[in-house]
């Protein structure tokens, strides 16, 4: 393939996708609900691909003929029905879809070209190149992803969509991304790249015609073409190719950080018919001869899967099925290790297929805690941590209610009790130090996992790591706030939470700040403690601290993928009061003195925001409020 100059800014903007994830890549569920309008999908001046778009296709590795059919078809099918009856008859179709997308995007926009109105839009199949050796190798960096695309030298104005096959690993396919799409400004073209998902990850990236690896596991849509990995990435590719045209330069049509954003589709993710909610795609239209689930008709009789558009006009979610009028929050944060704290993602308060114990060993009876302290923290901070674990006990006699006791039996009434000899009680056995950063200010988790080592624990312990703001650690705020682990030989478990106060706020100390992205109508908590790093970090560790003690070793209690798993307090990520919703903590206290935000009054007259707790008995959410 032909060699191109890297250019030196290269506009990433990545794609959405599901539970597990985030918020930069196609994801298979997120949040719809009716919030208070705030930061809105809108339109920041840059030019839109529009006109007679050129779009050409790069096939990287080996596709069937059927399989490119498939595709071909889709990108064939974006123009403008024909005027046949037979063709009227063809509804709803992929035309529309599009049709839809240019109406509301590219007829009000301008275009490259001096700041001319946007003309009536088409994409027109410019042509075709296969690389069935994988020139690159079987393993792609995005910056070799933009390779494929400038070497099949594109025009300005054009569109160049990048595939990868099965046996394709791209750079955060599956773990953080299903689909990206950038642009060589300079050029003035934009591309899209799709991996077929179906050996590496069909529950993250054809999700709904594969079951999700966690949460609730209801029965996957059939594929409407009968090729799962291939319908599949006409979902992403949809929404690649929607945010490819609205935002190719990364200054034209989406919500929230630019390097990060929401955009035409990616705002209405997980969403293809009405009624749709996270983890169910909505009601959509089944063909009577194969079973398969499909919203639009194209080219050659296929039929696809197409995701909603997002109307800013109406803040809505269009569907080809029906024309949904509820407007969207996307509020998660993608975690891809065990126990990460999101922030709030899916609250439902029941859940399908619930939480249950494989057989494994839970910590009980007295839990001997020994606290790591990295980095610099102030003597109040560490009050408002130390005195969080002393009131992890029994409840003294008039204590105030609710109390952290009450959260803490919750958990040991739940998850600890059925063969346990005796309470389990969380006891605060030693604290250490370590202000000189002895490890440096950036650590990955192996190293987390070397400073809980380091204190020699006993069989039985449970260590918690704390890194002060200015630590970054390995997916800090991008993929987790905290993390749980083990070494199961040595039969103890670790807990890592970090300060998030400079680093992600809106991220890791949510609700006490607000998010990056989503609306921002409601205004943040005011942290009980007065301050918004070291409550979010209770927060955050009492999710990882439930996860810990009731899944040591990843044989406990979970639901779903044992390395990606929901547990005791991330089955209920960001609900903290009844009536929570995600992007709203619920209905919690408020301290008349401070108008901090509480449902858990602790030792010393300490109050906390504590998370809820799945309870498998019930397969609810309980808060104490």
């Amino acid at each position: 393939m032909a060699s191109c100059m890297m250019i030196p800014i290269i506009v990433l903007i990545l794609v959405s996708m599901a539970a597990n994830d985030l918020a930069d890549d196609r994801r298979q569920l997120q949040l719809m609900q009716d919030p208070a309008a705030g930061d809105v999908l809108s339109y920041h001046g840059g030019a839109v691909l529009s006109g007679d778009i050129p779009a050409s296709i790069v096939w990287y590795g080996k596709f069937a003929p059927s399989q490119k059919d498939i595709v071909v078809d889709f990108v064939q099918s974006l123009t403008s029905t024909s005027s046949s009856s037979s063709q009227r008859a063809a509804t709803p179709s992929a035309a529309q879809w599009w049709s839809t997308l240019a109406t509301v995007y590219l007829s009000n926009a301008t275009t490259g070209g001096g700041g001319k109105p946007a003309a009536a839009t088409r994409v027109v199949l410019s042509g075709q190149v296969s690389d069935e050796e994988c020139s690159l190798g079987k393993t792609l960096t995005l910056v070799q992803v933009f390779q494929l695309a400038a070497g099949a030298a594109p025009k300005r104005g054009a569109v160049v969509l990048v595939l990868t096959d099965p046996d394709v690993v791209v750079e955060g396919f599956c773990s953080v991304r299903c689909g990206v799409h950038g642009s060589d400004a300079g050029a003035g073209y934009a591309y899209a790249w799709v991996g077929n998902a179906e050996r590496q990850c069909p529950g993250q990236c054809a999700w709904p015609f594969a079951a999700p690896p966690y949460g609730p596991q209801g029965s996957p849509l059939g594929a409407p073409n009968g090729d799962v990995g291939t319908d599949g990435m006409v979902v992403t590719l949809a929404s690649t190719l929607a945010g490819a045209v609205t935002n190719p330069f990364g200054d034209a049509y989406y919500q929230g950080d630019k390097d990060a954003a929401l955009e035409a589709c990616t705002a209405c993710a997980g969403v293809y018919g009405s009624g749709s909610y996270p983890g169910y795609a909505g009601k959509v239209l089944v063909d009577e001869a194969n079973g398969g689930s499909y919203n639009a008709i194209g080219g050659g009789g296929k039929r696809f899967l197409l995701p909603a558009i997002y109307n800013p006009a109406t803040t809505g979610c269009s569907t080809t099925v029906v024309a949904m009028v509820a407007a969207l929050v996307v509020m998660s944060l993608a975690g891809v290790s065990m126990a990460a704290r999101r922030v709030p993602a899916l609250l439902k308060s029941h859940v399908g297929d619930g939480i249950s114990f494989h057989g494994g060993a839970v910590l009980g009876g007295d839990i001997p805690v020994t606290l790591v302290w990295y980095g610099k923290f102030k003597p109040a901070q560490k009050a408002i941590v130390v005195d969080f674990l002393l009131s992890l006990t029994a409840t003294p006699p008039n204590a105030t209610a609710p109390s952290a006791a009450q959260w803490w039996g919750a958990i040991a009434a739940g998850y600890l009790s059925s063969n346990a000899t005796t309470a389990a009680r969380v006891v605060l056995a030693n604290q250490t130090s370590d202000e000189e950063y002895s490890l440096g200010k950036s650590l990955t988790l192996v190293e987390v996992f070397q400073l809980a080592a380091g204190v020699v624990p006993d069989r039985g312990d449970l260590v918690v790591v704390l890194t002060d703001r200015d630590v970054a650690v390995e997916g800090f705020c991008s993929a987790r706030c905290g993390v749980h682990g083990s070494d199961a030989g040595a039969g103890y478990a670790y807990a890592w939470a970090g300060d998030a106060e400079r680093q992600c706020p809106g991220q890791c100390a949510w609700p006490f700040a607000k998010p990056p992205y989503g609306p921002k109508g409601e205004a943040a908590l005011v942290p009980p403690n007065g301050d918004v790093g070291a409550d979010g970090v209770v927060a955050t560790l009492a999710g990882v601290l439930a996860g810990a003690v009731t899944n040591p070793f990843g044989d406990g209690y979970y639901l779903g993928d044992k390395d990606a798993a929901l547990e005791a307090c991330s089955a209920c990520a960001g609900a903290y009061g009844s009536d929570s919703y995600p992007g709203y903590a619920g209905k919690v206290l408020v301290d008349e003195t401070t108008g901090g935000s509480y449902n858990a009054v602790g030792a010393h007259g300490r109050k906390y925001l504590l998370p809820a707790v799945y309870d498998p008995a019930t397969s609810r959410c309980t808060t104490l409020v």
